[in-house]
């Protein structure tokens, strides 16, 4: 399948649910576990998309611009991250609270997964308001970013299977790391800590979009896309993305969980590029309302953590109509970021290669 990179709306509709499922978990707290489902889910599509623009640059110009790469990461992630860090700031020096600076500069050059596990703990007595602790998937990414286009640029013109050997060798030391870390820790919050914030145990979850995106459109692995025309695998898949939430085990959920849930999304995110637009289910991924979600959908990562810590802090009791509250703040923020801060610079990111739209 040849790559393009044309505008996927079915992309940015998975990102709209996958926020859906963020805002749903941290808004009512019994239902975490979608949450944590959703950030799987933003990385396995940015893995997916990130990898495809590669292949075409390099098709297209026989080399990778590292230098571009990065800068339209910084132009894509740091308006909205500043904005977000100032807004912070300011209500929690309006509402007098104190502010913990490591945890500001921990957000502010993406080293939050390991502080919220190894340094927080040590600088702490008790709960604080942290600034950034939402910022600890955006730490996954840019740390995984930081190496993967390396891999990419010196293995991708291999004419073996080099890169995608090396790639899947690495998805075997992210489950092992887990194992480790599992039998290493001392409590079950300590292991989960260490087996979901940080990177040496996550970035399998960006990975398993990277494999799924050479599969398709440099490799044409005929096999795995004869999976991806199948309607029952696609269902069986989400089947097994629900249930494997209910295995008991402690071992399975904090280890081999992520690699399956990569297994699954491998199956129900690319199975979309197979069918056509308007038909079925796909319809609910390429809705207007969904898609728009969607781009708003870092935005709204960002700002519905701060929406909730205000809310929290001026109406402690929770009902229905303060966590509607919530909803209606984070959208009014996130709209804000999107327009006024964000898309300022997408005049930036095209003239270093994007096409965002």
């Amino acid at each position: 399948m040849k790559p393009d990179n044309h505008y996927t709306p079915f992309l940015d509709g998975f990102r709209g649910y996958a926020i859906l499922l963020v805002l749903i978990g941290h808004i009512y707290r019994d239902l975490i576990r979608q949450a944590f489902l959703g950030v799987t889910l933003f990385f396995f599509v940015s893995g997916f998309l990130i990898t495809k623009l590669l292949i075409v640059e390099y098709r297209k110009t026989n080399t990778i611009s590292l230098r571009d790469f990065y800068l339209r990461r910084v132009f894509r992630l740091y308006p909205a991250l500043l904005f977000f860090l100032i807004a912070t700031i300011s209500f929690i020096l309006f509402s007098g609270q104190t502010i913990l600076f490591p945890d500001i500069l921990s957000g502010l050059f993406y080293f939050t997964n390991y502080y919220l596990v190894y340094l927080k703990p040590a600088l702490l007595s008790a709960d604080y308001p942290l600034v950034s602790e939402i910022l600890w998937s955006l730490s996954v990414e840019e740390h995984f970013y930081l190496f993967f286009p390396l891999l990419f640029l010196f293995l991708f013109s291999d004419n073996g299977n080099k890169l995608i050997s090396v790639l899947s060798v690495l998805l075997v030391l992210f489950l092992l790391s887990r194992c480790i870390a599992f039998y290493r820790g001392t409590t079950l919050p300590q292991i989960f800590k260490v087996t979901y914030y940080t990177t040496h145990n996550r970035g399998d979850s960006i990975l398993y979009g990277c494999i799924s995106a050479l599969l398709i459109y440099r490799y044409e692995a005929k096999a795995y896309i004869r999976v991806l025309h199948s309607k029952w695998i696609f269902i069986f898949s989400v089947l097994l993305l629900g249930l494997i939430e209910f295995v008991p085990s402690h071992l399975f959920q904090n280890t081999l969980k992520y690699s399956i849930q990569g297994i699954a999304l491998s199956i129900i995110v690319p199975y979309f590029l197979f069918i056509e637009s308007g038909s079925g289910i796909k319809r609910w991924l390429e809705g207007k309302v969904i898609v728009f979600i969607g781009k708003l959908s870092y935005s709204l990562y960002l700002f519905h953590w701060l929406a909730i810590r205000i809310v929290e802090f001026y109406v402690p009791k929770r009902d229905i109509v303060v966590n509607l509250l919530i909803v209606v703040l984070s959208l009014a923020l996130a709209l804000i970021s999107y327009y006024y801060v964000e898309r300022p610079f997408l005049a930036l990111r095209r003239k270093f290669g994007s096409h965002a739209r």
